[in-house]
Order: C-alpha cells, then structure tokens, then sequence
C-alpha cells in the first residue's frame, strides 16, 4: 500500500468482512472528528491542531493484514485516550462522552480480534490466563525472524 486512499480501500475491505461490529474508520461525528487523521498527527480536533511550520504527518501504510489490524487498536486507542483527555476540562460535554465509548467499544472490538489473531500484546490481556502461558511464544518484531 503506497498511499492514503489504498489504506483506506485496504481497511474498508478488511473491515466490510466484519460490518455488523465496526463503524467505518473514516466515518465522521459532530466533532468532524476522523480518527485516522487525528492519529497521524497526534490531535484528534481539527479546531486545535496547529500544524508545524509546512509539515505533513507521513500516510501510514500497512503491509499486511497484522500491520492494519494493529493500527487499528492503535488508532481507536488514540481516539478513546484524547476524548478522555477532553472530558477532563469538559465534563458536560454528553456528545463527547457518548463518543468515547464509542471509540472505547471500537478499540475493545479491535484488540480482542487482534489478539484472537496474533497472541496477546500487553500484560492485562484475558489470552494470558490460559495454559500454557501465551505471552511471546513467538518471536518478538524486532528480532527480524517472520
């Protein structure tokens, strides 16, 4: 995938499969929030992100299915963890605290079918309480064995 738009057609493809449990990735709110947007540049509000000088957040591009299904944990955690953020100096705010969980139950979604996939990728995951122990029993990414 070179480009922004093949993510994009990559991920709808990936994510049609299981239509019933996802919302599209690109699927704006009232906040005109776009989840993948704001993980690339770190902000997930348009109305505050001030870009620095004429940078461009680099496109991320998946290589495999893995590498998309990661991101995916990856972006609605990001998502849920800024809203969260937001709630901290706006705690009336109903639409965004509908939003969190919102992003919350898409980044859950996520994580359980990416562990279900590849093994557990943190501590507090329910995989780790099956034997025989499942943390790393494959090699570690950066050992450079696939």
């Amino acid at each position: 995938m070179n480009n922004y738009f093949d993510y994009f057609n990559y991920t709808h493809g990936l994510m049609n499969q299981n239509q019933n449990n996802y919302n599209m990735i690109n699927e704006q709110d009232d906040y005109n929030i776009d989840p993948y947007v704001g993980f690339i540049r770190g902000n997930l509000f348009d109305n505050t992100y001030v870009p620095y000088k004429n940078y461009n957040p680099a496109r991320l591009n998946p290589k495999n299915e893995q590498e998309n299904d990661l991101l995916l944990v990856q972006i609605y955690g990001f998502a849920a963890h800024e809203l969260t953020l937001y709630l901290d100096t706006h705690p009336n705010d109903n639409k965004a605290i509908k939003l969190r969980s919102k992003y919350m139950n898409l980044y859950k979604q996520a994580l359980e079918q990416y562990e279900n996939k590849y093994g557990p990728i943190n501590l507090s995951s329910s995989l780790l309480d099956e034997t025989p122990w499942g943390w790393n029993t494959e090699y570690w990414p950066w050992e450079g064995v696939n």
